[in-house]
């Protein structure tokens, strides 16, 4: 048994190539089909062109302004700086705002869009159809709705409206499943209807007849979607700001004027968000002032307490008065340090020492004059009495009162260095003190410059900022006076024509339609059969090698192929002879198994004719019916069926006079299967048969086994033990496509060697087999005994 090798078989299937004439051939054989399928397409298309609404294509051209392409600037800018508007635009936003449903709803408010009108007319006499769209000024009516009742709709309102000539109006409709009609007159302008009030008025329309109409009242954003369903925008180039606006409509003018009117209301909805902004930013710059007012107050007022408790007018030069008055007080005190040393020095230098008639120093820098003018009258009478003393003696009256003025004026300077010096301690005391004072003030300087500085930095912010809010205030009105809108029609909104229906587009449909169709009923039809068709099908569903294809026969014996016959059948066979002796490659090869699934596939029939053709090349054949089950070569060809094969595997007859001729051919002869064995399995599996057909190998060239059905029994499987070649026999239109992928399971399986398919009862009269040789050659022969005329066949 070989393996099955699924990588293997995938390739070979892989390797197939794809017969594109083919496959058209046998379409083609079904062209009354197509040519149907095609006409009934066309019509419908010819129809659908004729009586669809046509949808208009609507186009124009806006220029956004977009802050990041530099398509200009806005006159909002001016509060970008503030930072209070951070407001930007640029294309791919406006893009998606202004196909918003909220501005496309008012839109279809404004323009009471909501309400279509559709004029009807009646296709032999009793279908009626939509004839055409017509613009809101081109109705004989108009019909409106209140907001409330617009808002409330969930369904919509279809009311068929007969418009007479007269200028009456006749309503009739369906409320709740209730059918209703109600008349109006020329003076009515609202008309009450069982789901409410509408408001009608006439236009200058009057038809001439009797006009019907259609009239859908719809809720504004339902309508809305459909409308920004059918906007299409697209920029121009990546570096513009020009976008061009498509909109498809089935109402040309109503189209347009939605176009337009769309851009002006998104317009005026963009200016009134600017001027709410606007607002709102003066609003708060209003605000700020009046915050900033208070508080600049309030820094003035801090910066006066400050002063008034620092005691500061100007702090510059109230700083630079205290530098110099510490400079002034330093050298005083400095002074005054000199004097009360040269003093204390005087006064230690008398104190260490009694009155006598020594000098003083005198202008040792004293500034006192008095001390000075003392000391100078000491050192005059101390020098007076040295001159005296001269001439008189210490008991000299004038010596004695001069003494005593000595020693009283050395009281006295005395007495007045002692007060000097206090005087200039004190005065060092008060100096040093008042110095104290002033290198405080000095150094509260830079604390008091740094807090005045913060408030006065306070003061300056807030009031530049004061200053800036009263210019944007006044810039706001100018703003406000010049904001302009985002957009700009900068072309002509257009009806540039019909988009749908296509009637190139609508014929091409049909005709795809009409060439699939078939097609996809065809292979429908060949998915539902169940059962093996033709040669070709038979090699798309299995890999199993087929050699060859008997035509379909009227014949009704069993044998039918003669020596010199030239029919197709014959043909057929002689063809399949020279395909069974290419696939036999060796003499040693000659026993061939005749194989089938069930029975009625014609394996006896075609193992007859099949040896008799192989009988006619001189060759000596053998035929051995091994369908004990269910034998027929007896019916066949009207031999008894008491004695043959299971007699001689059962032991009850010899091999002597088991072979006899069949009466068909000198070369052919036959051993029939004898009896209904009641263990045929068992009997099959001797291996008497073994030695038997050993032994016949070397009596014929060639030895055909004609076999049970293999789908019903196992016989044929358990025969393959002695068999060279299996010929598997498949019926056209007879044998279901089920067993033929069992039987090629068994091939994979390797259960039967060197299998072949052979394909029986072809009908070529079929579809497939007439186109199929449609350019092949013919036998155009007579009839003999029955075969059918004129098939064709394929060279091969």
């Amino acid at each position: 048994m070989k393996p099955y090798n699924p990588e293997k078989e995938f390739k070979l299937l892989s390797e197939k190539s794809f017969d594109f004439i083919g496959l058209f051939v046998k379409y083609l054989s079904f062209w009354k089909w197509f040519i149907i399928s095609l006409v009934v397409f066309i019509a419908i298309a010819v129809v659908y062109i004729k009586y669809s609404l046509p949808i208009y294509k609507i186009e124009t051209a806006v220029l956004f302004q977009d802050s990041q392409k530099g398509s200009g600037s806005s006159a909002m800018d001016a509060f970008d700086g503030m930072g209070l508007i951070t407001q930007r635009s640029n294309v791919d936003n406006e893009m998606e705002m202004i196909a918003s449903s909220l501005i496309a709803d008012k839109v279809v408010r404004e323009l009471e869009s909501y309400t279509s009108y559709t004029r009807l007319e009646h296709f032999l006499n009793f279908i009626k159809y939509k004839k055409e769209v017509l613009y809101a000024g081109d109705s004989p009516i108009r019909v409106t709705l209140p907001d409330k009742m617009l808002n409330d709709i969930e369904d919509d309102i279809v009311l068929e409206v007969l418009a007479k000539p007269n200028g009456t109006f006749e309503f009739s409709g369906k409320h709740l499943d209730k059918a209703f009609t109600v008349k109006s007159s020329l003076k009515d302008s609202l008309v009450v209807l069982p789901f409410g009030e509408i408001s009608v008025a006439k236009t200058t329309v009057i038809p001439e007849e009797d006009m019907l109409l259609e009239v859908v009242i719809k809720h504004p954003l339902k309508v809305a979607d459909q409308f920004t369903g059918g906007l299409k925008m697209e920029v121009t180039s990546k570096s513009s700001s020009v976008v061009m606006l498509s909109l498809s409509s089935n109402n040309a003018r109503g189209g347009k004027d939605f176009l337009e009117h769309l851009i002006e209301v998104y317009n005026r909805e963009m200016l009134n968000d600017q001027l709410k902004l606007a607002e709102k930013t003066s609003q708060i710059i209003d605000n700020h002032l009046g915050l900033l007012s208070d508080e600049l107050s309030d820094v003035d007022s801090q910066a006066e307490v400050y002063k008034q408790s620092q005691g500061i007018t100007d702090l510059a030069n109230q700083s630079h008065l205290y530098s110099l008055q510490s400079s002034g007080l330093e050298q005083r005190r400095l002074d005054v340090e000199t004097q009360l040393s040269i003093v204390s020095d005087l006064y230690n230098f008398v104190q260490n020492q009694s009155p006598s008639d020594q000098l003083l120093p005198a202008n040792s820098g004293v500034t006192s004059q008095s001390l000075n003018s003392m000391i100078a009258s000491y050192n005059s009478l101390v020098l007076e009495k040295t001159k005296l003393s001269r001439v008189a003696s210490s008991s000299n009256q004038a010596m004695i009162d001069l003494s005593n003025r000595i020693e009283s004026m050395y009281r006295s300077v005395r007495s007045s260095l002692e007060n000097e010096k206090n005087n200039l301690q004190i005065a060092l005391r008060d100096l040093s003190e008042q110095l104290g004072v002033d290198r405080a003030r000095l150094r509260a300087v830079p604390g008091q410059q740094r807090i005045y500085a913060d408030i006065t930095r306070q003061q300056g912010v807030k009031e530049e900022l004061f200053l800036f809010l009263l210019q944007k205030k006044e810039e706001k009105y100018m703003n406000m006076a010049t904001a302009e809108p985002n957009t700009k029609l900068i072309d002509y909104v257009r009806i540039t024509g019909v988009v749908s229906p296509s009637k190139m587009l609508s014929l091409l449909i049909a005709i795809f339609f009409g060439l699939i169709v078939p097609i996809i009923i065809i292979k429908i039809k060949e998915l539902l059969r169940y059962q093996i068709g033709h040669k070709q099908e038979l090699a798309e569903i299995s890999n199993v090698p087929i050699l060859g294809e008997i035509p379909k026969t009227l014949e009704t014996t069993k044998m039918i192929i003669e020596e010199d016959a030239t029919d197709s059948f014959t043909e057929k066979v002689r063809l399949l002879r020279a395909n069974l002796l290419f696939v036999i490659d060796s003499v040693d090869k000659k026993v061939i198994n005749m194989v089938s699934s069930v029975s009625g596939e014609g394996k006896t029939f075609l193992t007859l004719n099949l040896a008799a053709s192989l009988a006619m090349l001189e060759k000596k054949v053998l035929i051995i019916e091994l369908d004990v089950r269910r034998p027929k070569f007896g019916i066949y060809l009207d031999v008894p069926n008491d004695r043959g094969i299971t007699m001689f595997l059962s032991g009850h007859q010899s091999a002597d006079n088991l072979i006899t001729p069949t009466g068909i051919h000198p070369n052919l002869f036959m051993i029939n299967a004898g009896p209904i064995p009641p263990n045929p399995n068992e009997l099959l599996a001797k291996p008497k048969l073994d030695e038997l057909i050993k032994d016949l190998r070397e009596q014929f060239d060639y030895i055909l086994i004609d076999t049970a059905p293999v789908g019903l029994v196992s016989d044929s499987l358990m025969l393959n033990r002695i068999a060279d070649i299996n010929l598997y026999v498949v019926r056209a239109d007879f044998t279901p496509k089920k067993n033929i992928e069992d039987a090629t399971l068994i091939y994979n399986d390797g259960r039967l060697k060197n299998m072949y398919f052979i394909l029986n009862s072809v009908d070529y009269n079929k579809r497939h087999y007439r186109y199929n040789y449609g350019k092949k050659y013919g036998y155009g022969y007579s009839q003999k005994k029955g075969v059918a005329y004129g098939y064709k066949i394929n060279k091969d």
